[in-house]
């Protein structure tokens, strides 16, 4: 991929989180009962987003999960500002928050529609957007970056770091 190209902005870390620590993560949060229909920052629209999630950072249980995404996120985004100079000031850790992490299931037949990453309090700054996959998916549920011209196949541990 060519520094040049759009899609070179959306950059993959396979591995980022072991295949072990993804079940964990998945069996801890279907055992949660605090899950609740996904939804939008301002509201729930199953228009444009489905599916069952769980705001993590509430709950003290989860707090090893919140502090392990948390650090791998930034070993990963220390990678890509090195590869975009230009987010290099803004993402150092005295200039940069990584705001907490949210699971959520997306089932067959469910999704989150085109969107741009910012809504919620303290977002609307965002400079990168990070999503961290949990199970592999053997078909469709692919996330599409449409201008790019880019889709990515679900894999357990794959951190993706993309524009918001």
């Amino acid at each position: 991929m060519r520094p040049s190209s759009p899609a070179a902005f959306v950059q993959g870390y396979p591995g980022a989180l072991s295949p072990q620590v993804c079940d964990d993560i998945v069996a801890r949060f279907e055992a949660d009962p605090r899950r609740y229909p996904s939804r939008t920052a301002t509201r729930r629209n199953p228009l444009i987003r489905s599916g069952t999630m769980l705001d993590i950072p509430r709950y003290e249980a989860w707090a090893d999960v919140c502090s392990l995404v948390t650090q791998v996120t930034r070993r990963c985004l220390d990678d890509y500002v090195q590869r975009y100079p230009s987010l290099q000031f803004l993402a150092r850790p005295e200039n940069s928050l990584i705001t907490p992490p949210i699971i959520e299931r997306i089932e067959p037949g469910q999704g989150y529609g085109y969107h741009v990453d910012a809504g919620a309090s303290g977002t609307h700054d965002r400079i990168v957007s990070g999503l961290f996959y949990l199970r592999d998916v053997a078909e469709g549920g692919e996330t599409e970056f449409p201008f790019q011209v880019m889709h990515v196949k679900p894999r357990a541990g794959l951190l993706l770091l993309f524009p918001p």
